[in-house]
């Protein structure tokens, strides 16, 4: 995602495109319940280019 994120935020289509990306990954990967929250993490993190993910942000990508 070619966004400004220079004020180290994530906008909300980014948040959307994220939490897609998740949920098919998910199932895709079958990824267990407890390791959702960390690999949501490292997706929103390598798609954004962001140093770190709001923990409220987290909660929401992982959200079913």
């Amino acid at each position: 995602m070619a966004e400004d994120h220079s004020d180290n935020r994530m906008t909300a289509f980014d948040c959307e495109v994220v939490r897609s990306a998740f949920r098919k990954s998910v199932v895709e990967r079958r990824i267990s319940e407890e390791g959702r929250r960390q690999y949501a993490r490292l997706l929103a993190l390598e798609l954004t280019d962001l140093d770190d993910i709001e923990p409220d942000i987290l909660d929401w990508i992982v959200r079913k």
